[in-house]
């Protein structure tokens, strides 16, 4: 029993080494990044996440608030408010909690836990199943839904107590891997987003997405 015990310890202590490693370079890669080369492909991704008919569909887009060379979500979260999509950004909150609030402009946020901008408050949101499609960021992806997120941990827990939203995960073409180390309890994307192609990924605890109501009222999904 000890020496199971002391072979996974040591088990994830490698993973999390091969993980830290995996950090560094995919940040170093981003660093390289010109701010043309950022805008480019974040601008084509924007256009593939407009282009799928689960961003079509859906009525509450999760998205994340982009910050230094992530691919930026500024503009695609913009049009979403502007297209009509009830938009909510996500807060950290002090218990290591992550929350998503309701955001009407991009000045209904500011910098907050890590100098992320992130919304002030107002009216939580939460996925409702089959019509919420919620950005998933990551440093990187395999074309199996695989994610290396950034060590916090708040993507897998909120996912895990939140599990009805289609998973999107935009992503540059250099941080598409062939595997990455990872655990049972790692959320894995339903698509993966890039500047060419939209990869989609049977996900284990996917469904079938429900049939869109046409009259449901972004007013309703607020009662």
């Amino acid at each position: 029993m000890e020496k199971n015990t002391a072979a996974d310890k040591a088990l994830q202590k490698k993973m999390a080494q091969e993980k830290d490693a995996l950090r560094i370079e995919m940040k170093r890669l981003r660093r390289a990044l010109t701010q043309a080369e950022q805008e480019a492909i974040s601008a084509a991704v924007k256009e593939q996440i407009f282009s799928m008919p689960e961003f079509a569909r859906c009525q509450i887009f999760f998205t994340y608030l982009s910050y230094g060379k992530e691919l930026c979500t500024h503009e695609l979260t913009k049009q979403a408010i502007k297209a009509g999509k009830l938009v909510a950004a996500p807060k950290v909150t002090g218990d290591g909690r992550m929350v998503f609030y309701q955001v009407e402009s991009l000045l209904d946020c500011a910098p907050g836990a890590f100098g992320i901008l992130e919304p002030r408050g107002g009216r939580e949101l939460a996925p409702k199943m089959g019509d919420s499609f919620l950005l998933l960021p990551g440093l990187a992806f395999t074309r199996t839904g695989k994610r290396l997120g950034y060590g916090g941990g708040y993507y897998d827990r909120y996912v895990s107590a939140n599990p009805q939203a289609f998973l999107a995960a935009p992503s540059y073409p250099f941080a598409v891997l062939e595997d990455l180390p990872g655990e049972a309890h790692d959320i894995r994307a339903d698509a993966l987003v890039l500047a060419q192609e939209i990869v989609y990924v049977h996900r284990g605890m996917a469904r079938e997405p429900a049939e869109h109501n046409e009259s449901m009222t972004i007013r309703q999904y607020l009662e």
